[in-house]
């Protein structure tokens, strides 16, 4: 427990496979304390008795671990308290944990559209601008560094590419850097399988993607 804070933030991974943020407002020998903001669009109510998987990142190392919420304590914001602590691991942002998965997405790796957005920090604010330039893609595994990317498009390394996927009911839209590529020949064509390096994401993003990753992870070794 030494390593965890007061005041860091939380990630929690529930049973049904829903994650969210908090942050943590106390700890003892053998619990930790978390409060979650009322407002936060992801905010759920939890019971006493169920199973969760928590994330305490610093700077870029971490631990995981299992818990069971012992119980709602009175604050201004809904907060619980973990007892029942175990499984402790220790996680590295850097050394992302990937996982397999078969999700569509869109891309463009477009040179014209992609250097006209560049002054773009927010390339949200551009949706309308690249949507037309966007192609369908599908995306084989995830992590919070990058993901691999499948298309029948042929795309050199070293190239830039905006990617939009889903993640946990909202829409990122990423820079990423082709940083290997793999082509399959067989009598239907060329199939182009691609590994991609997120570019100047935003740690929030990051935290999203990893909490998405434990999702499914735990969605995994329920089956």
């Amino acid at each position: 427990m030494e390593w965890i804070d007061i005041r860091e933030k939380i990630h929690i991974t529930c049973e049904d496979g829903s994650a969210l943020e908090g942050m943590i407002t106390d700890k003892t020998d053998d619990t930790i304390s978390f409060s979650i903001p009322a407002d936060d669009r992801l905010f759920k109510l939890f019971q006493s008795g169920e199973k969760i998987t928590g994330v305490v990142f610093k700077r870029n190392k971490g631990v995981r671990f299992q818990g069971v919420i012992a119980g709602r304590i009175s604050a201004e914001a809904p907060t619980y308290t973990i007892s029942k602590i175990s499984g402790w691991k220790s996680v590295q942002r850097r050394n992302f944990v990937r996982v397999d998965c078969s999700d569509p997405l869109s891309y463009t790796a477009n040179r014209i559209i992609i250097e006209s957005v560049s002054f773009s920090r927010d390339l949200t604010r551009v949706e309308n601008e690249i949507a037309k330039y966007m192609k369908q893609g599908l995306m084989l595994d995830i992590s919070a560094g990058g993901l691999k990317l499948y298309c029948e498009e042929n795309i050199s390394e070293g190239q830039k590419i905006i990617l939009k996927f889903p993640i946990q009911n909202d829409v990122q839209i990423l820079r990423g850097t082709v940083m290997h590529k793999q082509m399959i020949v067989n009598p239907s064509g060329i199939k182009y399988f691609y590994g991609i390096r997120f570019d100047d994401i935003i740690e929030k993003t990051q935290e999203m993607i990893v909490n998405y990753v434990f999702q499914i992870m735990r969605k995994i070794h329920r089956k």
